[in-house]
């Protein structure tokens, strides 16, 4: 597979980017290309886009979606997921709940209001499902680890991370270092790039000229805490 296929994301994706950094590198490319498609897939119902644009570019994704999951994929960044995950004895990711996310985000502009908070949970939740799971089996897999046991306490961690970076609060916060804290000790190795990706979420926003700097701090002590299988 190229390396090409699904280039690592760029420094300015800040926590995805720390991610994939901290990732077990035989998976790296395989995160890379997940990251890749949840961007283009929710581009999707990016504002601005012109709304036929915007349907006919989600329909071929749902389609793709698809295809992934039947290990037919045709994208580069499928192509590439599907060689990962097949790499580690995975089967292909099924990513269709970010279709799924992307079509209500897409209902949301056109009816021009914001989402409910019933439908920002369940949007969460397919976020979720069609990334993070993913990314947690994809994980574990590169050092013969099954995650299947912990999905409820990954699927709790997901959705708290998608609900602070969507709208952070003080509740949300609180949320989400729970969701950290009652993640298996055992899992925390396998798991270190999801770690760094959360810790890196409680951060204070306010960006400053020393932000790339602590950023880089806050991730290394994530991962280090992690491969120590420590809250």
């Amino acid at each position: 597979m190229s390396t090409t296929a699904a280039p690592p994301p760029p420094r300015s994706a800040g926590a995805r980017y720390f991610a994939w950094l901290y990732s077990a590198e035989k998976v790296r490319e395989g995160v890379s290309a997940l990251l890749a498609i949840e961007q283009e897939i929710l581009a999707s119902a990016s504002s601005g886009l012109d709304h036929s644009v915007a349907h006919a570019r989600l329909a071929w994704w749902q389609d793709e979606c698809a295809r992934l999951r039947a290990a037919q994929p045709v994208h580069p960044a499928s192509l590439a997921a599907r060689h990962a995950f097949l790499a580690v004895g995975l089967p292909a990711p099924d990513l269709a709940s970010l279709a799924d996310l992307a079509a209500a985000r897409l209902a949301y502009a056109s009816l021009a209001r914001e989402a409910t908070s019933e439908a920002s949970a369940q949007d969460a939740a397919r976020w979720t499902e069609g990334l993070f799971l993913p990314l947690a089996a994809l994980s574990g897999a590169a050092v013969g680890i099954d995650t299947g046991a912990a999905a409820a306490q990954l699927r709790a961690l997901g959705i708290a991370l998608c609900t602070h970076e969507r709208t952070p609060g003080a509740a949300t916060r609180a949320a989400l270092r729970t969701a950290l804290a009652s993640l298996p000790g055992a899992l925390r190795p396998a798991l270190r790039a999801l770690l760094v990706w959360s810790t890196l979420a409680l951060r204070p926003a306010a960006p400053t000229p020393g932000t790339a700097l602590a950023d880089n701090w806050i991730a290394w002590r994530a991962a280090r805490a992690a491969a120590r299988a420590l809250p």
